[in-house]
């Protein structure tokens, strides 16, 4: 009997067994880079994310720092810089305890103190021998410390007695129950009207002196009504 013959790989076996061994010597070189650049990359991340958490925490910490370093405020003028008042009253009395009150619309005074510049002040005051006399403007300015009130801009003043005047400037001086202006003036009351180039108001509100040159036009039932002082 005779003896089977071993069996020769075809062709086509030779072929896939060939082709099994390339693939897998392309493979590893790949594998071997790809091992390579993950441990690079691993060891990257190591130093990176430490230092990302330093530099995290320092940011949180000198944030405000920087803010400030940054966000420098803007300059402000100086009327800015001045307390503004809205709607106030100053009450007092001067040095004989003689009451007097201002109101205004706004004020404004410089940070470190001083005279108060004001829209539309009203002045009232109560003279020694009990009259009464108010002043209303556009524009003012308190001296509190010096007791001095100036006025400008469409002045009136008014007397308890029925005098009503008119000019572009007054000052008040507290400390001495003392009205005055140099400026051209304009008034009436029961006995006539009457305008010069300046006024007093003296003798603790009893008198009030149109400085001249003066023009008195008198009622017909005035006529005994003494001539204003003139002075030059």
């Amino acid at each position: 009997m005779a003896g089977d013959k071993p069996s020769n790989p075809t062709s086509r076996d030779t072929a896939d067994n060939s082709g099994d061994r390339l693939r897998n010597l392309t493979a590893l070189p790949r594998k071997a880079a790809y091992a390579q650049s993950y441990s690079k990359t691993v060891r990257r991340l190591r130093v990176i994310l430490p230092l990302a958490g330093v530099l995290t925490i320092a940011l949180i910490i000198l944030w405000p720092r920087i803010l400030a370093e940054f966000n420098h405020p803007t300059e402000t003028s100086k009327e800015e810089r001045q307390a503004r008042m809205i709607n106030g009253r100053y009450v007092g009395s001067d040095s004989h305890g003689r009451p007097y009150t201002v109101t205004y619309d706004t004020a404004q005074q410089p940070p470190g103190g001083g005279p108060v510049d004001m829209t539309n002040p009203v002045a009232e005051l109560t003279l020694e021998n009990g009259h009464w006399v108010a002043l209303k403007a556009q524009r003012g300015r308190y001296d509190q410390a010096g007791g001095l009130i100036d006025l400008s801009g469409q002045v009136e003043l008014f007397h308890d007695e029925g005098y009503r005047f008119r000019t572009e400037a007054a000052h008040v001086e507290l400390t001495k129950n003392l009205i005055w202006g140099n400026r051209a003036v304009e008034g009436r009351g029961p006995k006539g009207e009457i305008i010069g180039r300046g006024f007093r108001v003296i003798n603790n509100g009893d008198s009030i002196v149109i400085t001249g040159p003066a023009k008195l036009v008198l009622r017909p039932d005035a006529a005994e009504m003494p001539q204003p002082e003139q002075t030059r």
